[in-house]
């Protein structure tokens, strides 16, 4: 049994990504929460069966503090026994309508997947498990405005962790930064995935765009996709066999590039590197 962490699972693409994996696909269900009043609402609204229901575990976890996601690590492991987990989908994010500041969506979008990851990866399967990181065209068109630039080039051919930090901290806020942290914090979190899959070799580590869907994160912005049609890519990293490690997967789950966005219908990314 597919054992899998989803921050952010009380709602919206967290909250369909839930459903489909407890009912379509048998997996055993690490439904994160900030709040426990708000995750158990969540499972009820599922209306799970009581075999799909056995199978989902509510955990509290704020991704945008260390205490929460350390309790959130010790209560997974409990639960896991001998067991280890199979995957992590870090969905948790925030920014755009959700009316935050600049610096909260970078602590939850980028700092906040960190977090997780870094705690979680004892509890995870080192030969194949599964790191999914949900992305945003936001990022890909952040690295776009950057132009062929050195700039770019720290987000395309990011060297390490701290290479990804010193960019983000240099221009967090400056004249690329135009839409209140959140491109920044997802192009980061895309150049964060490549130097995660070159440091973990045994595992899959992916980035993906969810789509233009309608969740409270778009609110009047015009989207008109249900959450249940923002989970396709995050699946396909999830549970497909992948071509590649470190790759960035379009909304229809196909290869996209990190440096420019790729619409659904357009050819697919062939790998090739702008400079």
């Amino acid at each position: 049994m597919k054992r899998v962490v989803v921050t952010g699972g009380n709602s919206g693409i967290g909250l369909a990504l839930c459903k489909q994996l407890l009912v379509d696909h048998a997996c055993f269900v690490f439904l994160t929460s900030r709040s426990l009043a708000r995750g158990r609402e969540a499972i009820e609204s599922m209306k799970l069966d009581e075999a799909c229901r056995s199978r989902c575990e509510l955990i509290e976890l704020d991704t945008s503090k260390d205490a929460s996601i350390a309790a959130a690590v010790v209560a997974v492991k409990a639960k896991l026994g001998d067991e280890k987990l199979y995957g992590i989908v870090n969905n948790a994010g925030t920014g755009l309508a959700h009316n935050v500041s600049p610096e909260d969506v970078v602590n939850v979008n980028y700092h906040g997947v960190k977090r997780v990851v870094d705690n979680f990866m004892p509890l995870l399967q080192q030969e194949g498990g599964r790191i999914v990181n949900v992305g945003s065209g936001s990022g890909p068109s952040y690295v776009k405005n950057l132009g062929q630039t050195d700039l770019a080039k720290e987000l395309i051919y990011p060297d390490t962790i701290e290479s990804i930090e010193k960019h983000l901290q240099a221009n967090f806020k400056g004249k690329y930064d135009t839409n209140g942290g959140y491109g920044i914090s997802k192009a980061c979190l895309a150049a964060y995935t490549i130097v995660l899959a070159k440091m973990f070799p045994t595992l899959w580590v992916s980035c993906c765009s969810p789509g233009f869907i309608n969740t409270k994160i778009v609110g009047n912005f015009g989207a008109t996709k249900p959450p249940e049609e923002g989970t396709v890519a995050i699946k396909h990293c999830l549970l497909n066999q992948l071509e590649g490690n470190g790759w960035y997967y379009g909304s229809d789950a196909k290869r996209s590039p990190y440096h420019f966005m790729r619409n659904p219908g357009e050819p697919v990314y062939n790998g090739e590197l702008p400079f």
